[in-house]
C-alpha cells in the first residue's frame, strides 16, 4: 500500500508542478531538477555503496547478499540498502547532501526476520524487516526490493536467527546446570561439617527462593524450576 500511495503522491506532485510551470519559470525547473536528483546516476551510486561496504569489511568477513529498495518505494526520500555479511547486517542510507549513514547489527542480536511480498511485486518488490534483542526494540528493514535479492537475504538471516537461538538455548541450559551445581556444592559443604547459621529448613527455603528469583527474571523456565526444586528437596530429605 505504501508503494501505491507513493505513486499517487508522485502523480499529484507532477500534476501540481505542471500547472505551476505554466505560470512560473522557476516552478517549471523543479520537474527536471527532481528527475536529475532522483534518477540520474543511480547505478553509479549503487556501485559506490558496494565499494564502500567492501572496503570496511573485516579480514575474515565477506558479503553474502544485498538488497536495495525499488525507487517506487522511496520517491520522496533516499533509498535504503541492506548488505549482509558472514558476521553482521549493514543498513546503508545516502544522506540528502551527500555521504552515507551506515548502521550495522550483529547476527547474535537478531531475534526475528520477516519477509512480505508487496502488491504488484514487479513494481513494488518484496519487503524485509528485522528486529533485534539489543538495543531492545531496534530494527532494520527495506520497504520493497528485488524478490530474488530479498529471498537470499531472508534465507541467510533465518539460518543465523535459528543458529543463535540454539546457542542461547544451550547457554541457558549450561547456566542452569551451573546454578544447580552451586546448590549441590552448598549442600556438600554443609554435609562435610561446614558451619552455617541457618537451620536445614531455612536453607531449603533459601535455595528454593533463589530458584524462584531466576524463574521470575526469565533466566529459567517453569519446567527447569521444577527440576531444580525437585533436586533440592530430594537432596535434603
Amino acid at each position: 500500500m505504501r508503494g501505491l500511495l507513493n505513486i499517487l503522491l508522485f502523480v499529484l506532485m507532477l500534476f501540481a508542478l505542471a500547472i505551476l510551470a505554466v505560470s512560473s519559470f522557476v516552478a517549471g525547473l523543479l520537474i527536471p531538477l527532481y528527475f536529475i536528483l532522483v534518477f540520474v546516476g543511480a547505478a553509479k551510486r549503487e556501485a559506490k555503496v558496494k565499494t564502500k561496504i567492501e572496503a570496511m569489511l573485516m579480514p575474515d568477513e565477506s558479503v553474502v547478499a544485498s538488497i536495495i529498495e525499488y525507487r517506487a518505494m522511496a520517491l520522496f526520500r533516499r533509498r535504503v540498502s541492506i548488505v549482509i555479511t558472514t558476521s553482521r547486517m549493514i543498513s546503508v542510507r545516502r544522506k540528502i547532501l551527500g555521504g552515507y549513514r551506515m548502521l550495522d547489527k550483529q547476527w547474535k542480536d537478531l531475534s526475528n526476520a520477516q519477509m512480505d511480498e508487496n502488491i504488484f511485486p514487479a513494481l513494488f518488490g518484496t519487503s524485509l524487516s528485522f528486529s533485534f534483542l539489543e538495543p531492545e526494540g531496534s530494527s532494520l528493514g527495506v520497504g520493497g526490493g528485488s524478490p530474488e535479492d530479498a529471498a537470499k537475504v531472508y534465507k541467510y538471516a533465518q539460518s543465523q536467527e535459528q543458529a543463535w537461538a540454539e546457542k542461547r538455548r544451550i547457554r541457558g541450559i549450561e547456566e542452569n546446570r551451573s546454578f544447580a551445581g552451586a546448590i549441590n556444592l552448598g549442600g556438600l559443604f554443609q554435609a562435610a561439617g561446614g558451619s552455617s547459621e541457618v537451620s536445614p529448613t531455612d536453607a531449603i527455603a533459601n535455595e528454593i527462593n533463589s530458584a524462584k528469583s531466576l524463574l521470575a527474571s526469565g533466566v529459567i523456565s517453569d519446567s527447569e524450576f521444577q527440576e531444580i526444586k525437585s533436586k533440592i528437596l530430594s537432596r535434603r530429605f
